[in-house]
């Protein structure tokens, strides 16, 4: 597994690829209400539909990054998506 789940926070290392949707949906749905903090530090690549239920998460309640030093093209997405709109800003 490339996710990795304690208390509210979830790291993800490596690549994420699809299998993890179901079980990040899962943490997601479980706290649903409460602050999230995605931990990124270590993590290469992102399937898009990880991306989605961040995003997702993030229009209805509070959701925190933690971003490592090398900028990522998810990195990129998730800085310019603004919970205002449905679409991510230059």
């Amino acid at each position: 597994m490339s996710i990795t789940y304690e208390n509210n926070e979830a790291n993800f290392t490596s690549v994420i690829y699809e299998d993890e949707v179901v079980s990040f949906r899962d943490f997601l749905q479980e706290k649903a209400g409460e602050e999230v903090s995605i931990k990124f530090t270590e993590c290469e690549d992102i399937h898009f539909a990880i991306i989605q239920l961040i995003m997702a998460y993030k229009k209805s309640y509070s959701c925190s990054y933690v971003f490592g030093e090398k900028k990522r093209l998810y990195q990129t997405v998730l800085e310019g998506f603004t919970t205002s709109e449905n679409y991510c800003s230059k």
